[in-house]
């Protein structure tokens, strides 16, 4: 079923609802406000029969029936009659006679009392409208105890009563139809946003992802959803665009060693090349493959950071072991190049982290922090405990990075000047693919960590590496 057809559906349900609460209130109140007008109309009645009977006690009851009848000849309808009863309930006199009202009447226990006023609703044999009576016992000068009592037709209240259902009934129909019609019409206005939403996205493909949908300024929950959905398509633009660099970053990266391959190999199969050249084509050709291995390495990484999957196992890793273990290993290769590599480190920083992944970002910060320093600098390592975290910093006197650089050395086959790649390659190093630094920030993030870098030209590179200990 439709939205639409769903919200029409519960809005007419409620409307009806609410009318039937209403009309129905508004019946029983009707009703009880006219029966209270019948029982207080009728109390004066009696009381006014029994004023009657008290002036006119000396005279016979026939003359005072006569003067009752004759005294309300004079109304329209014969609704209303005045009876005298004896203490069993028959009947002594009336007003006129009523042979539908029971005679003689049943007093089921009550008019113990006199003076006491009691009502009855009786339904008369073969009548179609109940009467209602009120009664009460009085002692008439000369005559004893006797029963006063009046009685009036329930006809025009029933009458009234049922015009007021016709009514309610004219009221729930007119309200069902309004409901209807009016329930179409504004679930149609309401839902046509989310129609044209729905028109919008529906157009939104992966070569148009910049399109957005439109927003009508009403600051509704529409116009939240209609926000939410542009930020999502935003997020998605994003990586798209992303993947698409990150496509063609890569297939210009393997273009190179590939060619190169393609080449050593047609000098080796070339029939003017010697056993040496041949050999040396070999040579090169293992160094573009070990660059390609690399490459392909870093590749996996970056796809399995961006699955979740890139953190095999977590245990409980002693830090500052972990960075004694690189620096030892990168002990040879800065003696090497002639830069002082040290480090100082809190003995009981243990924090829990994948144990190779650790050392995969200990290596590539050390190894850039030793392939941008020239002979005669130094690169040093710290490790402190501070506020539940793990705080690690390597700090080098290199040729450092400019600022406007630094925003982008996380980028994806970012390298940040040719300058600085000539300075990597003439100390000996390979240059890299731009991958280092995106697969360390990778790695701090899945141990809910961070890494950061502030550097300044000709003065060195600081790298700040934090990791939670719990």
């Amino acid at each position: 079923m439709k939205i639409g057809t769903r919200l029409t559906a519960w809005g007419t349900l409620i409307t009806l609802a609410t009318c039937t609460v209403v009309c129905t209130t508004l019946y029983v109140g009707l009703s009880i406000s006219l029966h209270r007008e019948v029982d207080s109309f009728l109390e004066g009645e009696v009381q006014e029969f029994l004023a009657i009977l008290m002036e006119e006690g000396h005279g016979g009851l026939d003359a005072i029936e006569a003067d009752i009848r004759r005294e309300l000849g004079s109304r329209a309808r014969n609704d209303l009659t005045f009876r005298l009863l004896d203490l069993n309930g028959n009947l002594i006199l009336a007003s006129h006679i009523d042979p539908k009202l029971p005679d003689p009447w049943d007093l089921n226990g009550k008019g113990q009392r006199e003076s006491e006023v009691w009502f009855d609703t009786v339904r008369p044999s073969g009548a179609s409208h109940s009467t209602r009576a009120c009664s009460t016992i009085a002692t008439l000068p000369r005559r004893g105890k006797y029963i006063v009592q009046a009685t009036y037709s329930l006809v025009g209240v029933n009458a009234n009563l049922y015009e007021f259902m016709r009514f309610g009934m004219i009221v729930l129909t007119v309200s069902l139809v309004l409901s209807l019609l009016g329930g179409r019409f504004f679930a149609r206005k309401s839902l046509q946003p989310i129609q044209r939403m729905t028109e919008s996205a529906g157009a939104i493909n992966a070569n148009n992802l910049s399109a957005r949908l439109n927003q009508s300024g009403n600051a509704d929950e529409i116009d939240r959803l209609a926000q939410v959905l542009n930020d999502m398509l935003e997020r998605l633009e994003r990586q798209v665009q992303r993947i698409r660099q990150f496509t063609a970053d890569a297939a210009h990266e393997l273009r190179t060693p590939i060619a190169a391959l393609r080449g050593n190999a047609e000098i080796a199969l070339g029939e003017g090349a010697d056993s040496n050249r041949r050999r040396e084509a070999l040579e090169e050709s293992i160094e573009e493959y070990d660059r390609l291995s690399r490459l392909t390495e870093d590749l996996l990484s970056l796809a399995r950071a961006d699955a979740g999957q890139l953190l095999s196992v977590r245990q409980d890793v002693n830090l500052a072991k972990s960075l004694e273990d690189v620096i030892d290993l990168y002990s040879a290769l800065a003696e090497e190049r002639g830069v002082e590599l040290a480090c100082s480190a809190e003995t009981d920083v243990t924090v829990n982290a994948d144990p190779g992944r650790v050392r995969q970002v200990l290596s590539n910060v050390l190894d850039n922090a030793l392939k941008f320093t020239q002979p005669g600098g130094h690169v040093r390592a710290s490790l402190t405990a501070s506020k539940g975290k793990a705080v690690l910093t390597i700090v080098d006197t290199g040729i450092g990075i400019e600022q406007e650089n630094i925003p982008k050395l996380f980028d994806r086959f970012y390298r940040a000047d040719k300058a600085r790649s000539r300075e990597s390659s003439g100390s000996g190093g390979n240059a890299g693919f731009g991958l280092g630094l995106p697969i360390c920030r990778s790695i701090m993030s899945a141990h809910g960590g961070s890494i950061s870098l502030a550097s300044q030209p000709g003065q060195g590179t600081t790298v700040v590496l934090e990791f939670p200990m719990q």
